[in-house]
């Protein structure tokens, strides 16, 4: 069943924490519409008020001054409207001109951010680690959004694009460079010291091995082996 038959439409309810912070930390946290300016709000696409849908896969990160100005338009009437508006003024299709820099890729730039949010991986990674979390207003949703800003700057790569190594079914993050480890499946290390540019440069080479540090760490170690001639009953 397509996602949009199981909501109610033109109606608003409150959004889950997770909700905000996976659409406000899209497109590097910029305003989708403007490039530039810092993502505030959650904007409907499809406006509320045109019947759109008021969950997640309808959302933009937008600033209040462009989701203001888009008001209850989606994005290609928006710009549609920018476009007659250009040709002729006097009519006043809109209230003012886009500037040209905005103009330049605005739809392009509005697809691959309406990608990129509608990504479930995407989506579930967001909810498999705030969707517990409760803000009751704005000041504390952007605690929850700059532990998460935190949390997503120790990785090198985005996790929700590395491999599932737990059941797909499981209602938690099984995400081989994220919380894989925790699966029974998963190779654990203790340690590993290297100097911070080596250790940044080794992550990278997991990631693109498509493993996880630890199961990294115990293929070199058994090719260390084989290369010495160490017969398998004594590699303990």
């Amino acid at each position: 069943m397509a996602p949009e038959a199981t909501v109610r439409r033109g109606t608003r309810r409150i959004q889950h924490t997770y909700v905000w912070l996976a659409t406000l930390s899209g497109n590097e946290g910029r305003c989708t519409y403007c490039g530039t300016e810092r993502a505030t709000t959650l904007d409907h696409e499809t406006p509320v008020a045109d019947e759109g849908a008021d969950v997640w896969w309808n959302f933009i990160p937008a600033c209040k001054p462009c989701n203001d100005w888009k008001g209850k338009r989606t994005a290609k009437r928006w710009f549609t409207d920018q476009k007659l508006h250009r040709d002729r003024p006097e009519v006043g299709f809109d209230t003012r001109m886009m500037p040209t820099r905005m103009a330049l890729g605005f739809e392009a730039r509005v697809e691959k951010v309406r990608r990129e949010l509608r990504n479930t991986d995407r989506r579930d990674w967001f909810r498999h680690h705030f969707g517990t979390a409760r803000h009751r207003n704005k000041h504390e949703m952007w605690e929850w959004f700059a532990k998460c800003e935190a949390m997503l700057a120790r990785y090198p790569f985005k996790p929700w694009t590395t491999p599932n190594v737990g059941s797909e079914a499981a209602d938690q993050c099984h995400r081989r460079m994220c919380c894989g480890w925790r699966h029974p499946d998963a190779t654990a290390i203790r340690a590993v010291i290297l100097p911070q540019e080596q250790r940044a440069s080794f992550t990278r080479a997991a990631f693109a091995a498509g493993l996880s540090e630890g199961d990294l760490v115990a293929t070199l170690i058994r090719e260390h082996l084989r290369r010495a001639g160490i017969p398998e009953q004594r590699r303990q």
